[in-house]
C-alpha cells in the first residue's frame, strides 16, 4: 500500500519476536535466521533473567506477538468521526482545532491500522474493536 506515493510499511514491524537462548551462538543463529525474514522487530532477552531459558527449561524458546500499535484517545475520536463519514474539515470544526490538525490525525489513523483510505480505516477500526457501530 502506498501512502502518498510512498511505501510505508517498513515504518513498522508486523510482529514482535523475543528470542531467549543461553548458548550464545545458538541465539546469534536464531536471530539472524529470523531478521531474514523480513519487518520483524527481533530482540534478544538478556539470558540471566528470570524469564529467559533456565537450567531446567528448554535450549531456547522464542515468543511472537502481533504488532499493533495503539491509537490515542483524540485519534479514537477522530475514527469515530471518519465512520460517520465527516471530512477533514468537519472533524475540525466539530473538535475544534484547525483542519491541518485534522489531516494529521487522519493521515497517522491510516498508518497506524495499516490502511489504504478512510472506509478501511474505519472497517478496520471495528475489527479491533477501537469504534463500535
Amino acid at each position: 500500500m502506498n501512502f502518498h506515493g510512498r511505501s510505508w510499511r517498513h515504518l513498522r514491524p508486523r510482529a514482535r519476536i523475543v528470542v531467549r537462548a543461553r548458548d550464545p551462538q545458538l541465539r546469534a543463529e536464531i536471530v539472524e535466521r529470523l531478521r531474514g525474514l523480513g519487518d520483524l522487530a527481533v530482540e534478544l532477552d538478556d539470558p540471566g533473567s528470570a524469564a529467559g531459558a533456565g537450567a531446567d527449561g528448554p535450549d531456547a524458546a522464542v515468543e511472537a506477538s502481533e504488532e499493533q500499535p495503539g491509537i490515542t484517545p483524540r485519534e479514537a475520536e477522530v475514527l469515530g468521526l471518519l465512520a460517520e463519514g465527516l471530512a477533514n474539515k468537519e472533524i475540525a470544526a466539530r473538535l475544534g482545532f484547525s483542519t491541518h490538525t485534522a489531516k494529521f490525525h487522519v493521515e497517522s489513523l491510516l498508518r497506524k491500522l495499516d490502511a489504504a483510505n478512510r472506509a478501511v480505516a474505519v472497517r478496520e477500526g471495528i475489527r479491533r474493536g477501537l469504534i463500535g457501530m
